[in-house]
C-alpha cells in the first residue's frame, strides 16, 4: 500500500492539467458564471415564497467558482489534492435544510464547478439542460388560488352562529377550533375573493360578542 502511495504522490495524474493559464482560468469561470445563472434560476422557479432562500442561491453560485477555483489549483498534482482534501475534511455544515432538494442543487453546483474546471463544457451545459428540463418539469411548486387564514375570538355562546356563518362560505376550512370557559377561537382557511372577505369580516365585527377578526396573508416572503 505504501508503494501504491508513493507512486500515486510522486507521478503525476494524467497528462496535464486543463487550466494551463490565465486565460483559461477566465474561461472556466465565464462558463461556471453562465451555467450558475441557469442554476440560480432554476433554483428560483422550484421553490415558493416559503421555501426560497435567497442567501442559499447565492451560495449555490459560490459553490460552483470556489470548486472552479481549487480543482484548477489541484490538477495534476496529487498532493494539493490530498492537502485540499484534509483541509476540506474539517468542515462542517451545521445549517439545516428547509427543503430536501436543496442538497441536490449543491451538487448540481458542485458538478458544474468540476466540468468547467476539466474544461468539459459540453458536458456541464448538456447536464445542466436535462436538469432544468426535468426540475422545471416534475420540481415545480404547484399554483394554488390564494388562501387566507381568518382567526375570530368571541364568547362562547356565539361559536355556534360564527361556525353556521362559515359553513355556508364555499371556500372555507377549519383549521383548529378552541373552546375557553367563557370563550372561543376558531382558525379558518379561506380561498375567496377579497370582497367576499371584506364582507365576512363587517358581518363578525357587527356581531354581538365577537371580540375580534384577524385576517393573516398567506405568504410571507423569506430574505
Amino acid at each position: 500500500m505504501s508503494k501504491l502511495l508513493k507512486h500515486l504522490i510522486d507521478n503525476p495524474m494524467g497528462n496535464r492539467a486543463y487550466i494551463s493559464s490565465i486565460g483559461l482560468l477566465a474561461l472556466s469561470l465565464l462558463c461556471a458564471m453562465a451555467l450558475t445563472c441557469v442554476l440560480m434560476l432554476v433554483y428560483r422557479m422550484c421553490h415558493d415564497s416559503l421555501t426560497y432562500n435567497r442567501k442559499f442561491n447565492v451560495t449555490l453560485m459560490m459553490l460552483v467558482l470556489a470548486s472552479t477555483t481549487l480543482l484548477a489549483l489541484v490538477q495534476n498534482s496529487p498532493k494539493l489534492s490530498l492537502g485540499v482534501l484534509g483541509a476540506l475534511s474539517i468542515c462542517r455544515i451545521r445549517t439545516n435544510t428547509r427543503d430536501p432538494r436543496d442538497l441536490g442543487f449543491v451538487f448540481w453546483a458542485l458538478s458544474i464547478g468540476i466540468s468547467c474546471a476539466l474544461g468539459a463544457f459540453a458536458v456541464g451545459a448538456v447536464g445542466t439542460l436535462v436538469m432544468s428540463c426535468a426540475m422545471l418539469l416534475i420540481g415545480r411548486p404547484r399554483r394554488q388560488k390564494d388562501v387566507v387564514t381568518m382567526i375570530v375570538r368571541g364568547v362562547k355562546d356565539q361559536i355556534g352562529p360564527v361556525q353556521e356563518i362559515f359553513s355556508h362560505t364555499p371556500g372555507s376550512e377549519i383549521q383548529s377550533k378552541n373552546v375557553f370557559e367563557d370563550s372561543f377561537e376558531v382558525v379558518y382557511n379561506l380561498s375567496i375573493p377579497q370582497e367576499q372577505e371584506e364582507k365576512l369580516v363587517v358581518t363578525f365585527n357587527n356581531m354581538e360578542g365577537i371580540q375580534g377578526v384577524n385576517v393573516l396573508a398567506p405568504e410571507t416572503q423569506v430574505a
